[in-house]
């Protein structure tokens, strides 16, 4: 193991009675991404069905805390996650420790950009979770991105990527609310999040809001800001293509189903040209 190294809803937005805490998305998802997602297992299972395909070294970008990566781990695959965000690299290093050591010993958690960054290793299988690509603004960016993905693979080497389906018909500015959790900590967290699109840009903004209860009565909110670049069908399909991959499968859903114009998800998955 090696350490970092480096629905619409009556909420008020505006309300300012209560403690307001600005984060990035980093610090945020750092602190509540876990609390929303420890029971979800739908994305787990469908890449641990791929690497039954590939089998292992396995590549995970932009891996965060390690909700996926160490369920790889724990299921005999030697796996590398890769962020640049200290904050997650750190709260994905917390949990590794408390893992066995034959678990510890599977994974290797390296800060860095997936970009630029330099292994010394290939994989037989590279994937990026749920819509951490489109934190790639930039098409020159996103291309770099599969470009050094792509030179991490082995010959034949699959990557997976998975990112919502823009529907951009949707009304904007409307809140939904998306779940209320209770804390070990006795805290009552409540999410909110609101989107506005840039269709010229072909950015969305997202707002997260986290409603934070004590149990001394007081209220503290937590607000996220970040911007994502999202790609339509046809331009991942020629995306992959520029960058050396051949889409062998597009998915519309974790169960396999396919990708058809009404689905909420658009799942990619594409072998090395070689």
């Amino acid at each position: 193991m090696r350490t970092p190294r480096k629905g619409e809803s009556s909420f008020d937005a505006s309300d300012t009675s209560a403690d307001v805490e600005n984060l990035d998305l980093y610090e945020a998802s750092a602190k509540y991404y876990d609390i929303w997602h420890e029971d979800y297992q739908e994305d787990v299972r469908f890449y641990l069905k791929l690497a039954d395909r590939t089998g292992g070294p396995i590549l995970e970008g932009m891996s965060g805390t390690g909700r996926i990566l160490l369920p790889f781990a724990r299921a005999g695959y030697e796996i590398t996650g890769v962020d640049r965000s200290t904050a997650m690299m750190d709260n994905c290093a917390t949990k590794l420790y408390l893992e066995d050591v034959d678990v510890q010993q599977r994974v290797d958690i390296i800060q860095g950009d997936i970009r630029d960054i330099k292994l010394d290793r290939k994989f037989k299988l590279a994937f990026i979770p749920y819509n951490s690509f489109l934190h790639l603004l930039e098409v020159k960016d996103q291309e770099t991105a599969l470009t050094n993905i792509r030179d991490h693979l082995e010959d034949g080497g699959l990557f997976a990527f998975v990112v919502f389906s823009p529907r951009l018909d949707r009304p904007e500015h409307l809140l939904r609310h998306r779940g209320t959790r209770l804390t070990k900590q006795g805290e009552i967290i409540s999410w909110f999040e609101s989107q506005i699109f840039d269709q010229p840009n072909q950015r969305t903004m997202v707002t997260y809001f986290y409603d934070i209860s004590r149990q001394d009565g007081t209220l503290r909110r937590v607000t996220s800001v970040f911007t994502l670049r999202y790609l339509f069908h046809r331009e991942a399909l020629e995306l992959l293509d520029r960058c050396g991959f051949d889409v062998q499968e597009v998915y519309g859903d974790y169960e396999g189903g396919p990708y058809k114009a009404t689905s909420e998800l658009m799942m990619f998955v594409a072998r090395k040209k070689g």
